[in-house]
């Protein structure tokens, strides 16, 4: 049986893509470009990983550079620093899924659960206090506690510290290969690939699970514990 169940926080239970597209479309500088937002996410997006490679620094600090080098790229325009800063604040803007909320609550009643997140520890807390109301949260792993950012190993390391389990015995939940069920794997965790932004699992990784949703994968567990 999994004693534990951890998640990828943006992107698996929170609508980053539509969260960011909110943001952006309130920009004056990008009033022009409207047609060009989801490429700016996905360059955003790039940026943001070779942010993380390299020396720790703040999300914040992250978000308002890799949003300011992305317009640049894709419109060739330069957001000002208010906007920058206001894409980094609007985090906390970032809408949830319509079935994290009442999963988790049902996951919660089986398992302890775990929240692994390039956020900070305020944005992580405070967004699981808005977005994931009353749902029990045993772990907050972010990348200000942990002066690291996933897909290194210190988010997977916090789980098993805070857990006390081997790493299969804890299923990691995401829709993210490269940030996370590739290096879970790596450390032998089981893994669960949810299907928000591509609807096959990657066919270089061993998939314990896989489901639509966080409702689905809370309708399939009881009968797919391995044994």
């Amino acid at each position: 049986m999994f004693k534990a169940i951890t998640f990828d926080c943006f992107g698996t239970l929170l609508d980053w893509r539509k969260g960011q597209k909110r943001v952006l479309q309130q920009f004056p500088t990008l009033r022009a470009h409207g047609g060009l937002l989801e490429q700016i996410i996905s360059t955003r997006g790039q940026l943001e990983m070779e942010l993380e490679a390299a020396p720790w620094q703040p999300y914040q600090d992250i978000l308002e550079k890799s949003i300011t080098r992305a317009v640049a790229i894709v419109c060739n325009e330069i957001l000002t620093p208010t906007e920058a800063r206001s894409f980094a604040d609007g985090q906390l803007g970032w809408p949830a899924y319509a079935d994290s909320r009442p999963a988790l609550l049902r996951l919660a009643d089986q398992y302890p659960l775990g929240l692994l997140s390039n956020c900070d520890e305020q944005t992580l807390k405070l967004c699981a206090f808005k977005h994931l109301k009353d749902v029990p949260i045993a772990l907050f792993a972010s990348s200000e506690s942990l002066r690291s950012y996933k897909p290194h190993r210190a988010h997977w390391g916090a789980a098993l510290a805070e857990f006390g389990c081997d790493p299969h015995e804890i299923l990691h939940v995401s829709f993210s290969p490269e940030y996370d069920l590739a290096p879970a794997s790596e450390l032998g965790f089981s893994l669960c690939f949810i299907a928000r932004e591509a609807e096959h699992p990657p066919s270089d990784l061993h998939i314990h699970m896989q489901a639509a949703d966080i409702a689905a994968l809370a309708d399939q567990l009881p009968a797919n514990q391995p044994t």
